[in-house]
């Protein structure tokens, strides 16, 4: 596999852990649906300005296994997201594999399958 989709896909895949499966719940009642999206934009200018302490803010709510989650955590997180940006590929996924490797810790197996 393309060092460049290697790396999309990791990022991806932790994009979707870190966003605290915020986007279940859509659909039904109006008023929710427009609390997840107001959420799921929150969490992605989160990513997009390293802010990590609105993220934390957000995800903590869904549960104790995402409080466990650290400022380290997210900012490694981060600059795996700047690196396959900038085309460093390499960095991008080995980054990612640490990630991955922490959450998977904290969060146990579960949230991987």
């Amino acid at each position: 596999m393309q060092k460049y989709k290697q790396a999309a896909i990791a990022i991806a895949f932790l994009t979707i852990i870190l966003s605290a499966g915020i986007c279940t719940g859509l659909g039904g009642d109006e008023n929710k649906s427009k609390k997840v999206q107001s959420q799921q934009e929150a969490i992605l200018v989160a990513f997009e300005n390293g802010d990590y302490d609105t993220w934390h803010r957000i995800i903590s709510q869904k549960g104790e296994v995402y409080e466990s989650l650290t400022e380290e955590d997210f900012n490694k997180f981060i600059k795996a997201r700047q690196a396959a940006r900038s085309g460093d590929y390499d960095l991008a996924i080995n980054l990612s594999a640490e990630v991955e490797n922490e959450l998977r810790t904290k969060m146990g197996e579960g949230y991987f399958a």
